[in-house]
């Protein structure tokens, strides 16, 4: 008889389990095989002690599952607008609920309109926190009747994976009176095409936004009632402005400056009309825009000097006195913009000096208007469009010439050629005593001038423009006492006459 050697657990393959008992060579199982009487019982056995051990565990969980179910206090882990809330009840957890609504409303909260925004907070915008609904939500966690389910919540509340939100009521009243409030700090006008001068550059027209507070009411609501940290505003485009520059926008530049020029004027009190005389006129050129072979005509674009368009009565010239007149000081704005043409190469169209020397600015670069009939006009040579930028502060009216680049260097020189003698003439004044003589107008002598303009590149002159410019002499006026009773003049020192350097030169 051949014999089978039997296999025990010890046996088994590494990693596996235990083959299976060998049957005897004549069919009979092997002593302690899975069929044999004692295979079963020792099956029987180990099945009962497992299930005692289940049921144990089971009863054991069931226990605290039972004293979960009747406790007061929120399960460990469970959290309220992250704030710890397990182990509180009763009042202690109203206490917990209170404090977090606090510190919810309490939080920042951005609300935006478009590219505005501005920061508040829920409690600012009349909200409250309905914490009963929290509490009730807190302490209800694990307590579903289904050991299964509470026993899964309670191992997510263990892993801080339970935090209950606090709601929110409003008082829409409030809330709106915020909107309302806030609406100047987040819309926006509609602006046209800008020239920032300051900045050198072309700022582009845009649509201004308009906050729509009753509309907004409902995204508020949503925000708080989600926890959100930015709610998105209604807002409504406003309609677009007129826009003088807006065809233009895409042509200009006016990062680089061509030219420029300042000449003083006295801001005193005595001298305020004139002064706002220059700020009128300088104004009505700001931003004023040439294109390439377009003529600037002052006349045409400062307009009349009459009180409707806002002028005073100021010192100017005419006839070669001083006397006040109604936009007195214009000139110094013609004066001080042809300067900063002429530097800025644009060519001289139309340009006369005064009637006599002006203290503030050099001759040979004043330039005198009358309305309607003497104008300065200056042409633009470039491929390029320019912009005229003025300023009247601080006791400088400064010009300027802008675009995109800048082809030349400009030299300004002048030659003083001939001086010319003054005239005088003299006046019988019934109110001086007789024999003496009172100075009414100081005569200047006339200069004739040489002016060349020079332009440069590299250092090399390529173009050369030349004027010949007379500036005629002022007659002097002496008064003549003829009353044997009349007052004596009072007798006045005055600097001697000076005549100007017979070159100048100014390179920019």
């Amino acid at each position: 008889m051949t014999e089978v050697a039997l296999r025990t657990v010890a046996d088994a393959p590494e990693g596996g389990r235990a083959a299976p008992a060998q049957r005897r060579a004549d069919g009979r199982d092997a002593p302690g095989g899975p069929d044999s009487a004692m295979g079963r019982f020792a099956a029987r056995v180990e099945g009962l002690v497992l299930l005692g051990a289940l049921a144990w565990g089971g009863v054991q969980v069931h226990g605290v599952w039972v004293a979960g179910q009747s406790d007061d206090t929120v399960v460990q882990g469970v959290r309220i607008a992250g704030v710890d809330a397990g182990g509180h009840g009763g009042d202690d957890l109203l206490q917990v609920a209170e404090d977090a609504g606090r510190q919810a409303m309490q939080r920042a909260m951005v609300l935006r309109a478009g590219d505005a925004s501005v920061e508040t907070t829920a409690a600012a915008l009349g909200a409250s926190a309905a914490i009963d609904r929290a509490v009730i939500s807190a302490l209800e966690v694990a307590r579903s009747g289904d050991p299964i389910d509470d026993l899964q919540a309670r191992l997510a509340a263990a892993s801080g994976a339970i935090d209950m939100p606090v709601s929110y009521s409003f008082d829409e009243t409030a809330a709106l009176e915020q909107l309302q409030a806030l609406a100047p700090s987040v819309e926006s006008p509609s602006l046209p095409t800008r020239l920032d001068f300051e900045g050198r550059k072309v700022l582009e027209a845009r649509s201004g936004t308009a906050l729509l507070a009753y509309d907004s009411l409902s995204a508020v609501a949503t925000g708080l009632a989600s926890g959100a940290h930015e709610v998105e505003l209604v807002v409504a485009r406003k309609p677009p402005v007129e826009d003088a520059l807006g065809h233009l926008a895409g042509t200009l530049d006016i990062s680089v400056v061509l030219g420029s020029f300042d000449t003083p004027y006295r801001s005193d009190e005595a001298h305020k009309d004139r002064t706002h005389n220059l700020k009128v006129g300088s104004t009505s050129i700001d931003g004023f825009v040439l294109q390439p072979g377009e003529v600037f005509s002052f006349n045409e674009t400062v307009g009349a000097r009459s009180a409707e368009n806002g002028y005073r009565y100021g010192t100017g010239i005419s006839g070669g006195t001083l006397v006040d007149v109604l936009g007195g000081g214009i000139c110094q704005v013609s004066s001080t913009m042809f300067g900063a043409g002429f530097f800025g190469g644009l060519e001289v169209v139309a340009a006369r000096p005064h009637s006599r020397p002006s203290s503030y600015v050099d001759m040979g670069l004043d330039s005198t208007v009358v309305w309607p009939s003497v104008d300065m006009k200056l042409r633009n040579p470039y491929d390029f469009p320019v912009v005229l930028h003025m300023t009247v502060s601080s006791g400088k009216v400064h010009a300027e010439v802008l675009g995109p680049r800048r082809p030349y260097q400009i030299s300004f020189e002048r030659t003083l050629e001939e001086s010319l003698p003054y005239p005088t003439v003299w006046r019988d004044d019934a109110r001086y005593l007789t024999g003496s003589t009172s100075l009414a107008q100081r005569g200047r002598r006339g200069f004739k001038l040489k002016r060349q303009r020079k332009f440069l590149q590299a250092g090399e002159v390529v173009k050369t423009e030349d004027w010949d410019l007379r500036y005629p002499a002022t007659t002097e006026i002496i008064r003549r006492g003829t009353n044997p009773a009349g007052d004596v003049p009072e007798k006045k020192t005055l600097p001697g006459l000076r005549d100007p350097d017979p070159t100048l030169k100014i390179v920019q």
